[in-house]
């Protein structure tokens, strides 16, 4: 044994950080995991039940009906985030890489919201959208669109997009913060090339700088799904613990909140008689939904290194 270590001492750096990630990451996953196959409400005995929970979870009609609308608010989120916000970060990176005039007041002005609350920037958006006193409403009706005029954050079909959007002005500077560190990093000769040859300003981004930023991108797009996924604060303080109207704004991380520490009393609600148990199962499941995208994106990351050699 000591003749391993001398010929690889560098195991021996190793052992802090997996003593510490062993006990903040592994161990609650495993415990977790050993606790959705129990019904417990996290205080009387422990009834061991198998896959029980999982199976009420996706057999009975009215869990199944919560998960499906929430995952499915969650799905739209990460829609959104790929083919609206990731695409703007993008073009407003590439305009402060290109040294545009103000860039430096452009870049912390979009980065600003990043460090407000998020009850703050839900309460921004009410006033915003308010049915009677809305900024949106009173502008529509100066210029003669009075018909237009709705309770936009009443109209449960608009819940995930009045949603997004408050996610988007909050946080569409961080992607974008990103996105230029990676331009910063791109050959600039074939950036000098491209120019001399005639490629547009557009043409530069699309054909020079997107295919060297390509995993940054891949790493953003998997980012956003898992942000998408966990998501809690928007949904919770926009639309209580039962996520709206009809569960317009339900998403996974409330939709777990919620079967955990229930809805009617002040730490969340009533606890209910296998609140940890199945609270535990929708945790894992949702565990699942990330681990099994991040390990695609790193197998297909993994995969574009070797064909690149």
């Amino acid at each position: 044994m000591k003749t391993f270590f001398r010929k690889h001492p560098y195991i021996l750096f190793l052992f802090p950080g997996l003593i510490v990630y062993t006990a903040l990451i592994i161990y609650p996953i495993l415990s977790a995991t050993q606790l959705s196959l129990f019904h417990w409400n996290g205080i009387g005995p422990k009834t061991f039940v198998g896959f029980s929970n999982y199976k009420e979870l996706f057999t009975d009609s009215y869990m199944m009906g919560q998960f499906t609308n929430a995952l499915g608010n969650s799905l739209k989120l990460f829609a959104l985030t790929v083919f609206i916000q990731t695409p703007l970060q993008i073009i407003m990176a590439y305009m402060i890489y290109s040294k545009m005039k103000g860039r430096r007041f452009t870049h912390i002005a979009i980065l600003a919201p990043q460090i407000i609350s998020t009850p703050v920037i839900v309460f921004i958006f009410r006033l915003l959208l308010d049915t009677n006193v809305g900024v949106v409403n009173g502008l529509l009706e100066l210029v003669g669109l009075g018909q237009f005029v709705r309770p936009w954050l009443g109209i449960p079909e608009l819940g995930v997009v009045a949603m997004y959007c408050m996610i988007t002005w909050g946080g569409i500077g961080v992607g974008m913060t990103f996105f230029i560190g990676a331009m910063n990093m791109v050959d600039k000769a074939g950036l000098e090339a491209a120019y001399m040859d005639g490629a547009g300003y557009w043409t530069r981004l699309v054909k020079i700088i997107l295919p060297q930023i390509k995993t940054t991108l891949v790493n953003m797009i998997l980012v956003s799904y898992i942000y998408a996924m966990t998501m809690f604060d928007f949904s919770y303080v926009l639309g209580g613990n039962t996520g709206g109207v009809g569960g317009s704004i339900d998403v996974m991380a409330l939709f777990f909140y919620r079967i955990a520490f229930g809805d009617s009393n002040p730490i969340g609600g009533k606890i209910a008689e296998n609140s940890v148990g199945m609270g535990t199962a929708v945790a894992c499941v949702l565990f699942l939904l990330i681990f099994v995208v991040a390990l695609f994106q790193v197998m297909l990351m993994n995969k574009g290194d070797a064909q690149n050699e």
